[in-house]
């Protein structure tokens, strides 16, 4: 008896240290918005920064889809162990984005993040090398368009035995897009989808010329260049005949 009488107080003990823990974690006194020329304090209600820092840590966040690219900011937390992981913030996309996933900025909190931003000149996001299949790419800002294309449904078990190509995109600084400096996606032709951390995207025809190195096509199927050629030479025939004098 006297067992189970200790077995159930070291639960009971247990459960309450289990919440207070819990009650500490969120508990955030400052938020600072951080970008190239310095930083200013978001100036926002003591819940409304308990709530923040409890949805970082909940399953149950409003999370959205990781926006495209866009000026972001990088927020810095007091106390510094409440966010030990790198936290950023989206304006454009009303986004707060970690290691665990984008969240929606609570309107609690919108407002004075917004107000602190208006006084920071935002960083701006610029790739510094892309490979595909391991080889280098050139025209890098051009592949921008792949963390600009809508969420898709997961695609067929089928896909993972199709053709993927491996994308690795590196950017000049630490992003919102880059955690850990790097981001890797791959792209699948057969079912014209991306994947990037474990979400799928549309992968249109811009995504499949870029990945395959293919050249846009004109309706019928002819590359543009070839097409301009023609029609240069079309013209060219049309003028030689109007200059050709007629017969006596």
């Amino acid at each position: 008896m006297k067992r189970i009488i200790l077995a159930g107080a070291l639960a009971v003990a247990a459960a309450l240290a289990a919440a207070q823990t819990a009650q500490a974690k969120g508990y955030i006194s400052a938020i600072r918005v951080c970008g190239r020329s310095g930083c200013a304090t978001a100036d926002a209600p003591r819940s409304a920064k308990w709530r923040f820092g409890m949805d970082m840590y909940s399953d149950a966040r409003p999370a959205v889809a990781p926006p495209p690219i866009l000026p972001y900011y990088r927020l810095r937390i007091a106390p510094r162990y409440e966010m030990a992981a790198d936290t950023f913030y989206i304006p454009a996309a009303n986004a707060i984005c970690a290691d665990g996933g984008c969240t929606r900025v609570r309107k609690g909190l919108s407002p004075a993040l917004s107000a602190a931003a208006a006084g920071v000149d935002a960083f701006t996001p610029h790739i510094r090398s892309v490979t595909v299949d391991d080889k280098p790419r050139a025209d890098l800002q051009a592949y921008a368009v792949l963390f600009n294309e809508q969420r898709a449904a997961s695609p067929p078990n089928a896909v993972w035995k199709s053709r993927a190509h491996p994308i690795e995109v590196r950017f000049t600084r630490l992003t919102p897009w880059s955690l850990g400096g790097v981001s890797w996606m791959a792209y699948y032709p057969r079912y014209g989808v991306l994947t990037r951390d474990g979400v799928w995207f549309h992968a249109g025809d811009t995504v499949d010329r870029l990945v395959l190195g293919r050249r846009a096509t004109t309706g019928d199927g002819w590359p543009i260049a070839a097409a301009a050629v023609v029609a240069v030479a079309a013209a060219a025939g049309a003028g030689t005949r109007l200059r050709r004098p007629r017969a006596t």
